[in-house]
């Protein structure tokens, strides 16, 4: 009997020295933004890399849905999204299939729980079979992966929605094509109430500190010409 539970022993602690250790290869991370109710938002969809210098990418193609947060019962719905080919920090920045071929990033966007929810995008490295290096930092040159653009009709502030990537229609290749690993973060989209940019809110601080100041002038040289000798009345007998 202790035999065989030093034989087992021997064996777990075998299987864990020669198993290979799952890893993530892609980070994807969704911004959190917020808008206005009935307003319309984009949302800046990052990738990095777990391993160092970065891993290869090749292609990709991605697929996001939008989904209510518990007690919000109104509606985001995709627009399409925003070309992200004149960004620096394009990950195919320079080096776009797409951009080569004319062929769109982004498709229609289309229904998948309700109308829609759904989209789907994707490029490639020009011409097809190169490849970058997925940066292992967020915010180095070349991370940025996608921008997608959405619209809150319907909602009121406090509504919350998620968007998120989901599995299916979701695929990232190295440099010799095959699939790598990848988790994905979430972004919040949150709506809120119409306040004021901060450069309309200057601009009504000035003109209201303008009228003032035009208003004490006005009132200063009032009061000067109602005293000085050139406005005396003369009185000729």
């Amino acid at each position: 009997m202790n035999r065989s539970i030093q034989a087992f022993a021997f064996a777990i602690i075998l299987l864990g020295l020669t198993a290979t250790r799952a890893r993530a290869g892609v980070i994807i991370t969704l911004d959190d933004v917020t808008v206005a109710p009935g307003g319309t938002g984009t949302m800046d969809i990052a990738v990095t890399s777990d391993s160092v210098p970065g891993d290869t990418l090749s292609l990709f193609s991605l697929t996001l849905q939008i989904t209510q947060m518990p007690g919000t019962t109104s509606f985001l719905t995709f627009t399409g999204g925003v070309d992200p080919y004149d960004n620096p920090n394009y990950v195919f920045s320079g080096e776009s299939f797409n951009v080569n071929s004319g062929s769109p990033f982004w498709s229609l966007p289309y229904t998948t729980i309700y109308t829609y929810d759904s989209i789907s995008g994707g490029d490639a490295a020009n011409p097809l079979g190169a490849f970058v290096i997925i940066p292992s930092t967020v915010g180095e040159p070349n991370s940025l992966l996608a921008t997608v653009q959405f619209q809150a009709l319907g909602t009121s502030p406090g509504d919350q929605f998620q968007i998120s990537v989901v599995s299916l229609g979701t695929e990232f290749d190295d440099q010799n094509g095959n699939p790598l690993n990848y988790t994905s973060t979430p972004g919040t989209v949150t709506i809120t109430s119409a306040v004021p940019e901060p450069s309309s809110l200057t601009l009504v601080a000035l003109s209201g500190l303008s009228g003032l100041l035009w208003y004490c002038w006005r009132g200063r040289k009032h009061g000067l010409l109602k005293n000085s000798p050139v406005a005396t009345s003369i009185s000729i007998r």
